[in-house]
């Protein structure tokens, strides 16, 4: 039989969605051992400012080569590129370097957790700069995420120092500053591109801190090895996987993957380190990850302008960027 016009077009086969959810728990993952990893790192020499500045420039490169070889590079606005290296850039380091201050100030398993609340605060930003009245039941959700902050930091041991949760809530509130801002910047130059120049931003800013506060060079070859394997493997990974995944499933699907993050963080932090949590944190952890996987729910129901993730971030604290706060796109642009 003859063919019909245009029949002899091949179909688009979609990747295979398990491809999808095996990418998010991957980023899921990475994400969720990066405290760990970097308290491993302070064992050999390194500081948290020397960490960050480090495994930036590491992922900045990596990143940056392969926007080139990709030919994702060649036509990019200046304007915005611009911004994301001089707004969003700082904006990440500083939370970065809140984000590891905190994970050696309290541990891995506290600084995770409470990292986590960051969604509260992007919806307060959008508030702020819509005047869209948030609706009862966010309100609600975001008093749960705080009374689970009381519990995680208040009702734990000694070496919980209240120092280091205000470090995680002011990581939480730079990264949701940066994942606001930097929105329209990312969807103009694309989301590999961002993701170097936030990280040159961020490198730039770490370093200027590291040599303010004259930070400790002197690590072993160890600490050396612990930078390529964060900027060169875990950043790139991470921020891969979870682009891929939210293409392919989209956020809420997504969200569900991002509670892997904390747990995966606390898990890990009580194998390698030996960390451990009391019953009321437990109590405070279950409450502010239940809240952030009913969040996304929340926000689209309603039909807010912008969904928020429990994730990745970075994620959070340390990757590349993926800056976005609707729900098509997930974790900014960034390593955590």
């Amino acid at each position: 039989m003859p063919r019909r016009p245009g029949a002899e077009l091949k179909s688009v086969t979609p990747p295979h969605v398990a491809v999808a959810w095996v990418c998010g728990v991957v980023s899921a993952v990475v994400y969720g051992l990066t405290p760990t990893v970097a308290m491993l790192s302070y064992e050999m020499g390194l500081t948290p400012t020397m960490l960050v500045a480090l495994r930036s420039l590491v992922g900045a490169v990596v990143i940056l080569v392969f926007a080139w070889a990709s030919g994702r590079i060649r036509h990019v606005r200046r304007r915005a590129s611009l911004g994301l290296m001089l707004l969003c850039g700082p904006l990440f380091g500083f939370q970065v370097l809140c984000y590891f201050a905190a994970v050696q100030s309290t541990g891995a398993q506290v600084s995770v957790v409470v990292v986590h609340i960051y969604p509260v605060f992007v919806l307060f930003v959008v508030w702020l700069t819509t005047r869209r009245r948030p609706s009862p039941v966010l309100i609600a959700l975001c008093l749960v995420m705080i009374a689970g902050i009381g519990l995680v930091g208040l009702a734990g041991p000694a070496d919980v120092k209240l120092a280091g949760i205000g470090l995680a809530v002011a990581s939480a509130v730079g990264y949701a500053l940066y994942l606001v801002l930097g929105e329209r910047w990312v969807r103009e130059v694309g989301v590999v591109v961002s993701g170097g120049l936030v990280m040159v931003g961020a490198t730039i800013t770490a370093s200027l801190v590291a040599v303010a506060t004259t930070a400790n060079m002197s690590f072993t070859w160890t600490g050396w090895a612990s930078v390529v394997l964060q900027g060169a493997v875990m950043i790139p990974i991470g921020v891969g996987c979870a682009f891929y995944a939210i293409r392919r499933l989209g956020s809420v699907a997504l969200s569900l993957l991002g509670l892997l993050e904390p747990i995966v963080g606390v898990y890990a932090a009580r194998m390698l380190l030996d960390e451990q949590l009391l019953a009321p944190q437990w109590v405070g952890m279950i409450a502010i990850l239940l809240a952030c996987g009913v969040l996304p729910w929340a926000t689209s129901t309603k039909r807010q302008a912008v969904s928020c993730l429990p994730a990745d971030a970075a994620s959070r604290s340390d990757t590349v960027p993926k800056v976005t706060t609707r729900s098509s796109d997930r974790h900014g642009t960034a390593e955590r």
